[in-house]
This record gives structure tokens, sequence and C-alpha cells, in this order.
């Protein structure tokens, strides 16, 4: 056994700057390592023994040189080096950042990177292509950055099946780039330059691999092993595995190798320990006095080869040189490449990914993913958020194949999605809901879940929006919700007096509380981890995060903040870092703490601007690839496949249609009589409500149509409905056959009202745009001529007496009112001028008693007049109301409301609203109705017309003719006779009303020549308008409004509980120490006592 002694020595210490050159670490052969001192009392070093070592091994006679911190709060962690260019990098843990320093009297650093963790222990030089790779154990990455790049740029290169990757390596003549990683799986891994073509070469027998060196003469790779206390070696498939040395009770870290030394820092004992690589034999060993980290043999052997060709290369960004095919370029994270010059770069569109993004109420914010640990300088709010518009930005949720986020708009009612891309505006997808606060994609079968507050359900819909369907109703303020498509399950959190966290299926069934009443207090958001199984969720009645095992349902706590009263919101987990947003005043804000060591990190706080919410991580690897029920083309489900387990599913259809036989497609069955017909603009549908039994069917159409106005023809059961987003007024049969435009409006056009004249064969419009009424032939639809086009403001609907050759309309303009005139636009007149600020919407009128029926929108009232006589009556009234469209069958009028979800029902003589059919609706507006009993046979006056273009009824008597607008597209000339005929008007029949002996509506076809019967409904009514009502409706057109609110916020920093450190206080370029101390060789310990 050999005998240890210690050889004591006296130092000498000389302050000087690199300037003056002649005793600091230079450039030269040297081995150069890390240390900290481990009282904190000193400062971190990075240390270095000049010369060559089988020279001062053997001899023990060393000259130490250092350079010193400039104060006690840096750490220098690992090193690495570029031989020819002269210059030494490290990592700094405190100001978490990648530095270099040229070895020539230079005290002048320059900053790689800034934002690493604290915990970026590997670094290594690709001295061929002139890259920096690192590797980071909190979050669990490899990187890598350019070194002769004049723009600071990075790359991740790994990042996927990482848990605690530690020490890297990289061997450029060959391609290869090896790291070790000590996570759940410890392990020895190899990639090409650029992190592809991963290779595990050593999974087994391994606890905690460090420290990771690459012998290149001899094609071997060496490292440490914390928990085994080995030093073993391999090659670089892993074969040759050996132990080379075992030293019981150390703790190795860092390992260098040159010729036949291995050169091992130790922490436990605060060693430099050398071995000999062939035999282990230890050869000598320095008790430092310091804590040592990463350590490198700086030597130009060790580095051969140039960079002159990725030199030549010329790349923008990131040369790598790949030793089959050469030098090729590739460009930092966010940037695309050019595709013609394969050299230059180009700031991409998409965001970066992975990052996290959270909901401030006014905005929508974006930070990169190393949020805990970047630096703040010059960040403001208006700098990283979007969508900045006020519109109650609460809940989140991603697409991360798509690059689509999905957010809530809960002052618009509604839930958008936006490409995350620069530029991008958002778009409304599904409208009409409650106060939404959380948001769920299952990204395999492309469905999308939510809460909603206001009406305490939770529903689902396809991802673009369409078929909304509820699942689960009579729940108790339901807020944060997660799906799990492998499962089939979905999670939520209901904060009333029932206050838990509830588990069901996917379709709503089988709904049980998940954990026990005393393990929750008031939980908001949730988070689920996928790979691991558990669901975590963020509880500010306790103060904590919580977090439940699926499979096993054991509960544990993760993080909790009692004493400072944490009222944790959103939650969201990356890697080893736990992210939470805090709406409370001083605290409204996102933090971040270290799960490991389960201290807070940061906290950005902005308390008087929007309130923090919803929190995501923006992450592919947060909706991983999971087989489940609905993969395989949804399972040819025609509208919603829904997983029920992991291996079961149902289809499911949208509002008003019913599952098919083969549980799968879906159909519609229309009614032929005794109905409703209505516009869901939000949901893109026409629906049809039997009157009796209130059945919904959705009118089967082959596009989706944001209608506003509608009316029927009877004779030819067609539908009109007008759409303001397509500019068009559509036409289809009642069954959803013969589906046709049938006329293109100008651009910009808003056509809010509709009426269908069936006696007269005309279809007049109003435009709220253009200001206009205009009518249209229903036998030539390019005949159309514009009736009225003065003292409009904002005209709305339309309705028609065919048999008095009159219409009438509403206009919610600034002097809002009720007007007539006869088909041509002549003898104008007020019916009914209504206070200021009224939004008269629809119309209704009942031929028998002559009472005009109307709603207004801003007053909430429903009321009537009668043309004959004048006298008005308000037959409802109701607070909070939107009423919108009315339609008139027998004594009943038939309201759509945008408050309500459902169509109501009133008499002509007032009482109170009934709901006709379910609440399943989103935005209902105009409506029609059609009953054959309501049918009565009348001639058209126009039968014996020889109106070449139109026949305009302008009396029970008489019409005028009139040519159309624009006569270049109409085969016939127009001959305008300016005559009135007076044709004999013959009555065929009278149906008598069967409750109170009246006549029945008067309805007629008017063909050329021909007489003709025409059965037909009550006339409908529709109406149509946009602007909500006060702070919530604007009673506007149905227009996206895409503008911009620009509102700077600045974000308080640091934390007012000063929780966290000034992260970018220090010194950039600091002083520095040099020691040279002379040893002579008295044993094989040297003990080493700087200062």
């Amino acid at each position: 056994m050999k005998m240890w002694s210690y050889l004591c020595f006296k130092i000498c210490i000389a302050l000087i700057l690199f300037s003056s050159g002649t005793l600091a670490v230079r450039h030269a052969r040297n081995l150069i390592w890390a240390q900290t001192p481990s009282l904190k009392i000193g400062v971190s070093r990075i240390v270095g023994i000049e010369g060559d070592p089988t020279e001062w091994v053997p001899s023990g006679n060393v000259q130490v040189r250092h350079i010193s911190a400039p104060h006690h709060g840096w750490q220098f962690k690992s090193l690495a080096f570029n031989y020819a260019a002269q210059t030494l990098y490290w990592s700094e843990s405190t100001n978490k950042k990648i530095q270099a320093l040229r070895l020539n009297g230079t005290t002048e650093t320059e900053t790689i990177f800034t934002g690493t963790s604290n915990m970026a222990e590997g670094i290594t030089v690709d001295w061929v292509s002139n890259n920096i790779y690192w590797t980071d154990s909190l979050y669990n990455w490899i990187v890598m950055a350019p070194l002769s790049s004049q723009e600071k740029v990075y790359k991740l290169v790994v990042r996927k099946n990482l848990t605690n990757p530690h020490s890297v390596a990289v061997h450029p003549e060959k391609g290869y780039l090896f790291w070790t990683d000590s996570g759940t799986v410890s392990k020895i891994e190899c990639s090409d330059l650029l992190g592809e073509n991963r290779l595990t070469i050593i999974d087994t027998d391994m606890l905690h691999p460090r420290g990771l060196t690459i012998d290149y003469s001899e094609e071997m790779l060496y490292w440490v092993d914390s928990k085994k206390d080995t030093i073993e070696c391999a090659g670089f498939l892993g074969n040759n595995r050996r132990v080379v040395a075992y030293q019981s009770a150390t703790i190795f870290f860092g390992i260098a190798v040159f010729q036949k030394y291995l050169f091992v820092t130790e922490q436990m004992q605060g060693h430099l320990r050398v071995y000999d690589k062939k035999t282990g034999n230890n050869e000598i060993n320095y008790q430092l006095g310091y804590i040592p980290d990463g350590i490198i043999m700086y030597d130009e052997t060790i580095q051969s080869g140039n960079s002159s060709a990725c030199d030549a290369k010329g790349c923008q960004h990131i040369c790598v040189n790949d030793p089959l095919y050469g030098p090729k370029c590739r460009c930092g994270d966010g940037y695309i490449l050019d595709e013609s010059d394969q050299l230059s770069c180009t700031i991409g569109r998409k965001f970066v990914m992975p990052s996290h993004i959270y909901a401030i109420g006014d905005a929508i914010c974006y930070y990169p993913v190393n949020l805990p640990d970047m630096s703040l300088y010059n960040v403001s709010l208006e700098s990283q958020c979007f969508l900045q518009r006020g519109r109650g930005n609460f809940g989140l949720t991603f697409d991360a194949r798509e690059h689509v986020l999905y957010y809530t708009e809960n002052v618009t009612k509604s839930i958008g999605r936006i490409n995350l891309e620069i530029g991008e505006t958002g778009t409304s997808i599904i409208k009409g809901v409650g106060d939404v606060q959380g948001l769920a994609l299952d990204w395999s079968s492309g469905s999308l879940f939510w809460t909603d507050l206001t009406y305490n359900h939770i529903s689902m819909a396809r991802k673009d929006g369409m078929y909304p369907t509820v699942l689960i109703e009579n729940l108790d303020q339901p807020l944060g919700i997660a799906v799990h498509p492998g499962r089939g399950k979905m999670y939520w959190t209901e904060q009333g007096r029932t206050r838990m966290i509830f588990a069901a299926s996917m379709d709503g069934s089988n709904k049980e509380p998940l954990v026990n009443e005393s393990q929750v207090e008031m939980p908001n958001h949730l988070y689920l981890d996928y790979a691991n199984d558990r669901l975590y969720w963020a509880d500010s009645g306790l103060h904590s995060v919580r977090c439940i095992d699926l499979k096993t349902g054991e509960v544990d706590t993760i993080y909790e903040k009692i004493s400072d009263r944490v009222t944790f919101f959103g939650l969201s987990i990356y890697q080893d870092y736990l992210l939470w947003t805090d709406k409370e005043d001083q605290k409204n804000g996102i933090h971040a703490a270290r799960l490991d060591k389960l201290e807070k990190v940061r906290g950005i706080l902005h308390p008087h601007a929007g309130m923090a919410s919803d929190l995501i991580t923006f992450d592919i690897n947060n909706q991983p690839e999971m087989k489940g029920a609905c993969d395989d083309d949804n399972n040819f489900c025609e509208h919603l496949c829904i997983p029920t387990s992991n291996a079961t599913y149902i289809c499911k259809c949208g509002v008003g249609y019913t599952l098919d036989l083969n549980l799968r497609t879906c159909s519609s069955h229309v009614k032929t009589d005794n109905y409703v017909v209505t516009v869901d603009s939000y949901q893109k549908q026409l629906y049809q409500v039997e009157v009796d039994t209130g059945e919904v069917s959705s009118i089967p159409l082959g596009n989706f149509y944001k209608g506003v106005a509608i009316d029927i023809n009877p004779f030819t059961n067609t539908i009109y409905w007008s759409d303001n987003m397509a500019n068009v007024i559509m036409s289809a049969q009642i069954d959803g056959f013969n589906e046709e435009v049938f006329r293109i409006l100008p651009n910009d056009s808003i056509s809010d009202g509709i009426a269908v004249d069936y006696i007269n064969q005309l279809l007049f419009y109003t435009c709220t745009y253009d200001k206009v009424i205009v009518v249209v032939s229903l036998m030539n639809k390019n005949i159309y001529k514009t009736i009225v086009n003065e003292s409009l403001d904002q005209p709305r609907d339309v309705i028609v007496h065919p048999e008095r050759g009159v219409i009438y309309w509403t206009d919610w303009g600034k002097e809002p009112k009720i007007e007539t005139a006869t088909m041509d636009g002549g003898n104008r007149s007020v019916v009914l001028a209504l206070q200021e600020e009224s939004w008269p919407n629809a119309l209704a009128l009942d031929v028998k008693s002559m009472n005009l029926f109307w709603v207004d929108a801003k007053n909430e009232v429903i009321g009537r007049i009668n043309i004959d006589t004048g006298v008005k009556k308000i037959l409802y009234t109701e607070p909070r109301a939107h009423f919108f469209g009315m339609a008139l069958i027998e004594d009943k009028l038939y309201i759509t409301d945008w408050f309500r979800k459902h169509v109501s029902r009133l008499s002509v003589d007032g009482g109170q609203l009934e709901q006709v059919g379910p609440s399943k609706f989103s935005k209902l507006n105009g409506i029609a109705g059609y009953k054959k009993s309501d049918i009565r046979t009348v001639f058209s006056k126009c039968i014996q017309s020889t109106c070449s273009h139109l026949c305009l009824p302008v009396s029970e008597n008489d019409y005028k003719c009139a040519c159309s607008d624009e006569g270049k597209y109409v085969s016939v000339p127009c001959r305008e006779m300016n005559e009135i005929d007076n044709p004999t008007i013959t009555i065929n029949s009278h149906l008598k009303n069967e409750r109170d002996g009246s006549s029945a509506l008067t309805i007629g076809l008017s063909v050329v020549g021909v007489i003709a019967v025409l059965i037909i409904v009550v006339g409908a009514v529709y109406i149509y308008n946009k602007k909500f009502r006060g702070a919530n409706i604007s009673h506007d057109r149905l227009v996206e409004d895409t503008s911009r609110v620009d509102t700077y916020y600045k974000i308080t920093f640091p934390d007012p509980v000063k929780d966290e450190p000034n992260f970018d206080s220090g010194i950039e370029n600091p002083s520095f120490e040099c020691s040279i101390e002379d040893v002579t060789m008295g044993g094989n310990i040297v003990k080493y006592n700087p200062m």
C-alpha cells in the first residue's frame, strides 16, 4: 500500500490583468478546470496547470494560474475550448450564460448565449464547423450555437427523451456528438452533429454517468459514474467496455484525457485526481480546497483539422461540416434557410416551439420556454403580447402539429383560433358561448372541448368549430379542463358549492369524482403529464399545486406556498420547472419554480395590466403520438368521433341531425308542414323547428353559411337567405337540394332583410351598406331594380303585403322608424316613429287584422300597431333581451333572441314567452314560418301585364312596369311603358281561420298568361343586426372586427416579494487574479490552498 503524505507549499498571489499578460492562464498546453468555494468564502475560479502532463505528473512540479470571478455570486461550471481561435469557453450558472475569453491577454469576454439554467453542466466545441454545444439538465436539452456568425442565434438539436443530460463531447472529423444522460434511464447516446440519427450506445449497468471525454487517438470514450464511483471506457459503439478505476466514497464530476493520463474532478473531498488510463493506477491527487466542476485538456494536438471548409462556405448562421457530404448551412431556431442560395436565413413567421403562452384578458402573451432564466432586459408586455384587443382572453389550448392556438373571447362570447405566425389575426370559429375559462384539444380526433361557467356545461365541437354539442349539463361552475385521448377520458374542475375534480368518458358518460373532498379546496386549471399519467391541478384555496397518479390514485402535493398565500390559477410544467399564473392584484403575472429544489426562481408581474389566467406550454411533447380510439380517419364518423375508452368510441351528430343505422353517418329529416326555419350565423347552419313538437332538423346543405335574413317560397318549397360574409343571397329546396347562388351582391353589402312576394313572384331585400331597397324577379334573377335609395339610414327588415302592393321596413338609424311604400318605392310614409336610439329589427304582418308587429332590441320590447287605425300596444318587454327575428303562424309570433339559445313563442295579444324546441343554438337571426292550413288562393294583378321586366303592384288593383337597373344582363329588351294597367282581380276561394273565422293570408302565383293556384304559409319575418347591446352586444353588421388595440404594458420587475435574483447584474468583463505556485513533489497528494 502506498503511503499518503501531504506536501505543503507557500502560495504567492499576484494581482494582474490579462492585458499585462505574462502570469495569467494563457494560450499554451494547459489542464484547466473550474472550481467553486465550498463555503462561499472566496470566489469561483478557472484554474490551469500549464505544461506537459507527461512531465509535471511524474515530477509533481506544477505552475498553477487562475482566473477569478468578479464576486462570490459567480460560479463557473463547465469548460470548452477552440485552440486555433485561442479561446476558452465556460458556462456560468449565476448569470446563466455561455461566455468566451480569448487567451491572448485581453480582458474582454463575449457572451455566446444568455438564458441557460444554472445546470448547464456540459459544453463542447466543434472546431471544424465552429459551433458550440451545451447541455442543460433542467430544460433537458442540447443546444448548439455558431461561433463564427455575427448574429446571436441558437438551435435546439436534442430535446426529446432526455431526462438529465450532463456532459457532451464532439468528434467533428467523424460527425459524432456524444452525451451522458443520468435521468430515468441512465445512458450514453450518440447522434450526428445536428442531433439526428440518434443511437443509444450504453444503457446497462449505469447509475449516474456524468463527465465524458473522447480519446481521439484511440477512438475511445471515457466517462465517470458518480454513484458507482467508477471511471469507465468503451468504444464508440459501446464495445470493449471496461472499468478503468474504482474509488469508494467519491463524487466524480468531470474528466479529461491526455496521452496516458485521465484527469478527474472529485467533489466530495475537493480533489483533482490523475489516473493511468491503461492500468487505472492513481498517479497523484491534488486537494484543492474548492469544489471542482468541469475539466478540459487545452491542447492543440487534441483538435486536429481546421474550419477552412465552413469558412469558405459563407453560411449566414450555422455551418455543419458533414464528414461525408461536406459543409451545409443551417439556420437558428425561428429562422428559415433561403431555398435559392442555401446560405442566408430569414426570420420565420412561425412561433418558436417550445414556448410558454398565457392569457391576460386584454391580450395573449408569449415567452421563450427558458422564461425562468431568460434575460428581461428591455422586455415589456407590449413586445411579448399579441391580439391586444381587450376581448377577454382567458382560456387557451393549442394544436402543435398545425401550429394553431385556440383562445376564448369572453367579451364577444366566442372561441377563436390563430395560426401562431407573425402577422396573423385570429378568427372566430365558435360563437354564442358564455363565460369560457377552460379549453382542451383532443389532437387525435380533432375535437375541441370547453367548459362554460354561464351555462354550467361542457361542450365540444370539431376543431374547425363545426357541430358544437353539449356533453354534460347541470354542472357547478366548471372551469379547468383536460382530455386524455389514449384513455378516452376528460377531466375538469368545478368551483361552486361542489368544489371538486371530476372525470368522465369523453362523451360525458361515467362521471365520477377523481379525488377526495379533503384533497381539494378551490381547484382551477389542470395540466396532464401524458408520459407519466399524472394529472396536476392548481388549487388557490390550498395555496398549492397537487397531482394524482391516474394509475394508482395516489395524490401528492408537489409545490405549496401557504405562508405567501399564493393563489395558483393557470398551470403548466416544462421539464424541471413548474409555471403558474396568479391573478391576485400585486401577484398578477406568470411565475416559475424549480421542482427539484422546490424554490421559486422568477415572477414576471403586471399588477395593473390584464388578468393572468390560463397558461399553456406550446410543445409537441405535450401532445405526443398516442393511439386513440378515433385515430383512423375518425373511424369514418361523419361529424364527431368521441373516444369512450382507449379502444371504444361513439359517433355523434351535430344539432339537427340523427345518427344513421350504420352508426357513422348523419342524416336530417325535414318536415313538410307546421314549422319555422331560422339561421344560426355562429353554427353556420339553417335549422327547421317543428312548432308543435320542437323537433329540430338541420337543412342539409353542401356548404356552411353565416346567414342573417331568411324567407320561404312555399309554392316551390324554396328558402332564400342572405350571407353578408359571402355577399350573396342563396336559395335551396327545403330538403337541401338545388342549393345555388340566387344573387351575388356588391362587395361590403349588408343584406339584413329579405321578403318573398309569392303572389307577384318578387323578392325584396335591404342593403344597409348602400342604404337601398332592391326588388328582384323570382322568374329571372338577373332582373332587379333599386326602388328606394333616398333618406335611408340603417334599413334592416322588409316585409310585403302582396294584395295591397306595399312593403314595410325598419330603419334603426339616427331617426329610428318603421316606413312603408308601394312596391315601386312610391307613396312613401312613416308608419311609426320610434324614440331615439331604438333598434327596430323584425316585422311581421297579420293581413287579416292589419296588425303590424315589431321588435325593438334596444328597448327590449315586442309591440304592434294597427295599420288602418294607428292604435299601438306593447305586447311584451323583458330586461336583457335582444329580440332579432320574428315570424307569424296563426295567432303566434315566433321570435329569435340573441341572448337565448332557442326559439320563443308569444301570443299576438301578448302574455309570456314560451320556449319552442331545445336550447341548442348559438345565435339565431332571421326566422320564417310555414303552415299549409294558412292558405288561400288569389290571382296576381300582374298576371295579364305586358311588362317586359318587372311588374310592381302599387295598390289592390294597379301595378307599374319597371326596367332592370342593368339591362345588359337581361336577354329580353325592356319596354318601359310608363302606364298603369287595370287587370281584374278574381278571388277563387276563401279559407276561414279555425279560431276566429277570419280570412287567412291571401297569396297567389304570378305566371304570365296562366292562372295558377298557390298554397302558402303565413308571411315570414326576419331581421338582422350585429351591434351588441351596451358593453356586451353592438347593434351593427355581421362582419368580423380585425381592429387592434395597441396598449402599452410595462412589466414590473423584480417581484416585490424580492424572491428573485437580479439576473442582469454582475460584471460582463471581470478583472482576474492569477496565482503561481511552485510545487515540489514529495508525495502523491498535493494540498492546494489558494488565498
